[in-house]
């Protein structure tokens, strides 16, 4: 268990996403792992790496490389914590958007983390190999996807300064609320099925 904040975990993976850069921001990255941690098979999040940078880091020396170990090594323990019922999991926190550009960021960040999410709970597994509960947690994740997805389609914004309808506001806000919930059941869930060994067919 760390003892670190959420805030202070973040700053230390950002840094270290700041010297090696690579595909995944911080929010894909942690719900990558968390899908990880429920998934059907335990794996060491070393290993992980390979599948964020194509290349191993380049450290300066021992002490850099210790600080970016150290520094997922926080968030993977953290993320561990939230497959407790009592320490639900909710994703990044962010900002409900109001105009255009905004709104573009917002999408996308929830977007890549949906997605992330996903692709570390099934570890490459089709979901064909799932148990029906599995499946059917499998497709929680699908249905806020596809609004997402259905939300990028309908909301039309001329130009990125423009300010959002009301409605869209407020349907954006219902979306949060129940994306952070299907989430956190999702994790809570998956959880008690993989400490059952009920993921897999």
């Amino acid at each position: 268990m760390t003892t670190l904040s959420d805030t202070a975990i973040r700053e230390q993976v950002e840094a270290q996403l700041g010297l090696y850069p690579c595909t995944y921001d911080f929010a894909g990255i942690r719900a990558f792992l968390m899908g990880e941690q429920v998934a059907p098979a335990e794996i060491n999040p070393v290993a992980l790496f390979t599948i964020f940078w194509e290349e191993p880091p380049a450290f300066a020396d021992s002490a850099a490389q210790q600080a970016f170990y150290g520094a997922f090594a926080q968030l993977w323990q953290r993320l561990g914590e939230h497959t407790r019922k009592k320490s639900p999991f909710r994703l990044v926190r962010l900002e409900v958007p109001t105009t255009g550009t905004q709104l573009e960021h917002y999408l996308n960040v929830r977007g890549g983390e949906i997605n992330s999410l996903h692709a570390g709970f099934l570890q490459g597994k089709d979901s064909s190999e799932l148990t029906d509960e599995a499946c059917g947690l499998v497709a929680t994740l699908s249905a806020c996807s596809f609004v997402v997805q259905r939300l990028w389609g309908e909301v039309y914004v001329g130009e990125e300064a423009d300010q959002l309808d009301k409605d869209v506001v407020n349907q954006i806000k219902r979306f949060e609320s129940n994306v952070n919930k299907d989430v956190a059941n999702f994790v809570w869930k998956a959880a008690r099925l993989q400490q059952a060994g009920n993921i897999l067919r």
